[in-house]
């Protein structure tokens, strides 16, 4: 595996925690929201035949807490100059599809191709009952500061999904989950600042650049009907479906995972 060199970036309000490792294309990894670089561990073996930049997002991982209001596009941006970066392909899962596909349609010239991950198109939607019971959870074990029952909340839908139960998932994921997310709620439960969305699913015919958007067969259903909807409107997208496996598909199964995004990237 190629060297990691992490890095501190500076952006408005605060700083970015960011690993690099290979050479090549850039490739920027973006993941879901409470976890951070982490849930990419298995994606690193892309840095054969791109520049990998993985980093967490503002309010989450190692990342300084967002006291102001924020775009976690512009953050995107911030980074990219950093590293005097002009264009490069994106990989998002969840939240870092958001950021992604903001970012795709804002700055069109600088996304080279997309692989999009049970993606979030802003501004979302949640129909689903299962999410929505969690949700509720999450409300109140904030009510009885509880970090233990919310994150188990969110491992219940972000992880597991409607159609497992815990434990028919990979504990070893499930723990690495746990702690990534644990970590981002002792550290950043006090931000003040909020993510900014920008409204993309109105826009999403102008986002032209190639697409991969890759959906567990277990997703969570709005994810399915996002996705599909993204795949029927933007011009230039493809949708798989993965069997047998969730919203963190690319740590359930890598292998495919891989080979489908460096077929993709490189295509």
């Amino acid at each position: 595996m190629s060297v990691v060199e992490s890095v501190r970036v500076p952006v408005p309000d605060g700083e970015l925690y960011a690993e690099v490792a290979g050479s090549g294309p850039p490739l920027v990894m973006l993941h879901a929201g409470l976890l951070g670089a982490g849930m990419w561990d298995e994606q690193l073996e892309l840095a054969s035949d791109h520049t990998v930049i993985r980093y967490d997002a503002r309010s989450q991982g190692r990342s300084s807490t967002g006291m102001v209001d924020y775009r976690p596009e512009e953050d995107l941006r911030e980074l990219l100059d950093f590293f005097a970066v002009g264009s490069a392909c994106l990989l998002g899962n969840s939240m870092g599809g958001a950021t992604a596909s903001a970012f795709a349609l804002r700055y069109p010239e600088r996304v080279h191709r997309m692989v999009l991950s049970g993606p979030g198109i802003p501004p979302v939607e949640f129909r689903d009952p299962f999410l929505l019971a969690r949700h509720r959870e999450q409300a109140e074990a904030i009510e009885a500061k509880d970090a233990d029952r919310y994150v188990e909340a969110f491992l219940r839908f972000g992880v597991d999904g409607p159609h497992r139960r815990p434990d028919e998932v990979d504990p070893e994921i499930r723990a690495r989950c746990r702690e990534m997310a644990l970590a981002t709620v002792a550290k950043h439960h006090a931000a003040a600042g909020k993510m900014l969305e920008r409204d993309v699913r109105a826009q999403l015919e102008k986002i032209t650049a190639p697409t991969l958007l890759v959906v567990g067969e277990l997703e969570l259903s709005d994810l399915h009907r996002i996705a599909g909807e993204a795949a029927r409107r933007m011009p230039n997208a493809e949708l798989v479906e993965i069997a047998g496996y969730g919203h963190m598909v690319n740590m359930e199964n890598p292998r495919l995972f891989n080979e489908l995004t460096s077929r993709h990237l490189l295509g």
